[in-house]
């Protein structure tokens, strides 16, 4: 294994929070412009939403991509030239005539920003001991929700000084400079065997993965909690600005409400000594959240907190699922760490791309629908993991040898 880090530890702890937060930048700073993108390019707000999917679509490329480099070379570097890229989509999204060019753009900003969910992921693998990365995992799993409940309260702000094109511009420069402190402060992050990129390497190192029923369970785990989240993301817009035609910055101060459940999901996986005690206990919490946020909206019920309140809730359980996912993931130690991460985090955003491009087709314009929509991979996620717990308990019983059969033999009296 690779030295760990010694003493500029906290510089490259702070340099990959900050990075991680570029692909939740790239995502949800320009939410309170989609309207003013949508006519500016003379096209409709579903169009600009679709471009979000687009995002997702470059992220999950760029996810297996990272991976499969990173086998092969260093991690910071990569990272690096990822962040880099993620300015030039910047600068290509801030100069686009029409949405195709967007689209296309921000597919460019997503295959580069994004590589920091699983490049930061393998610096941690690689150079921290294994004691201290839940605590770094749950940071990042906190900075990666506050961000995009953040980000639109800032983008609302600027938008009201600037233009949609410019905060692209912002991006990018923030990408370049990023890049430029990345590779000054945090330490190489070399595989200990690299492994040349070749299909047959690649294979192996999927076909790896695969044969571990725990990378399974931590994939499905992580791609339900992230197609519920997401899926709000992409549709908050529409949510809370077109159907309850709520202000630019009320926009940005109610998507805050719903990071706070994640982020306490988060805090409830870092503070109790048992990891999986905690997760149970979140994603059961998730799960009530679920079932109001469907209720109340089946109901009728037309309120902007009748939303945003029961789906706090229900990001208890996303909170504390993604950490746990990524926790997992790390501990299988598979061969090839870099396709493995890469694999696992594909699975993660194709499926939240998947299942939003499947909603948005749908075409739903009223508010149960896409409640409905958001909430069902809560209560999916619930569903999947007391399956798990029964099925665990189960092989746990079968282990056990049965005691009357096992006695030992009693002395005569």
């Amino acid at each position: 294994m690779s030295e760990l880090i010694s003493l500029p530890r906290r510089h490259a702890t702070v340099m990959l929070l900050v990075a991680v937060m570029v692909p939740q930048l790239g995502l949800s700073l320009l939410n309170p412009s989609i309207p003013d993108m949508a006519a500016d390019l003379g096209t409709s707000v579903s169009a600009i939403q679709l471009t979000l999917s687009g995002y997702m679509a470059g992220y999950a490329i760029s996810m297996f991509a990272a991976g499969v480099l990173a086998d092969r070379f260093d991690a910071r570097t990569l990272q690096v030239w990822g962040l880099v890229l993620f300015a030039v989509g910047g600068v290509l999204a801030a100069t686009a005539p029409n949405v195709g060019v967007l689209a296309a753009a921000r597919v460019v900003q997503a295959i580069g920003g994004t590589s920091a969910t699983v490049l930061c992921r393998l610096v941690i693998q690689r150079r921290y001991p294994e004691s201290e990365r839940m605590q770094i995992l749950t940071s990042l799993s906190i900075v990666i929700a506050a961000t995009p409940a953040l980000s639109p309260f800032v983008g609302a702000s600027l938008i009201e000084i600037a233009t949609w094109r410019s905060l692209f511009g912002v991006l990018a420069a923030v990408g370049l400079v990023l890049a430029f402190a990345f590779s000054r402060l945090v330490p190489s992050a070399r595989p200990t065997t690299p492994v040349a990129v070749r299909p047959s390497s690649i294979a192996a190192g999927i076909g790896a993965a695969l044969r571990r029923g725990g990378f399974y369970w931590h994939a499905a785990v992580i791609s339900l909690a992230w197609m519920s989240y997401f899926l709000f993301i992409e549709q908050s817009a529409y949510l809370l600005q077109g159907i309850h035609r709520v202000s630019r910055i009320e926009y940005g101060l109610l998507l805050m409400i719903p990071a706070i459940g994640y982020i306490s999901g988060s805090v409830l996986i870092r503070r109790l000594s048992s990891h999986g005690r905690a997760y149970l206990l979140g994603t059961s919490i998730g799960g009530v959240g679920a079932t109001v946020v469907i209720a109340l909206a089946v109901s009728g019920v037309d309120s902007v907190f009748a939303l945003v309140i029961p789906l706090a809730v229900t990001y208890v359980g996303v909170g504390a699922a993604i950490p746990h996912a990524q926790s997992g993931l790390i501990s299988l130690n598979l061969p090839a760490q870099g396709v493995g991460a890469g694999l696992f985090f594909f699975v993660q955003m194709a499926s939240g791309a998947l299942y939003s491009s499947i909603v948005e087709a749908l075409h739903l314009r009223t508010i149960a629908p896409i409640a409905i929509a958001i909430g069902t991979p809560a209560l999916v996620l619930v569903a999947v993991t007391l399956a798990r717990l029964g099925l665990d308990r189960r092989r746990s019983v079968s282990n056990v040898p049965d005691v009357a059969e096992h006695r030992e033999p009693q002395p005569a009296r």
